[in-house]
């Protein structure tokens, strides 16, 4: 795997379900109190409130470029 995946390999992703499904089993028997429970995040789950999508503003510097009409909203 590439990208932030690359950092786990099949050892972390077992860990993470057997993690998510004890923590799952130990909420149902407690009849369900308190919040359930959430896996651990994936490497490209986690990311920055202030951390933007990338590509959000291709449009805008495609237009800057004069590649895109400026009127064009087809995008």
């Amino acid at each position: 795997m590439r990208g932030p995946m690359g950092a786990w390999g099949v050892t972390e992703f077992l860990l993470r379900r057997i993690d998510h499904q004890l923590a799952g089993a130990n909420w149902q028997r407690s009849g369900g109190k308190g919040a359930k429970p959430k896996p651990v995040e994936l490497p490209q789950q986690q990311r920055t409130p202030k951390q933007k999508p990338v590509g959000a503003d291709v449009a805008q510097r495609l237009r800057n470029l004069g590649l895109i009409p400026p009127g064009d909203t087809t995008t």
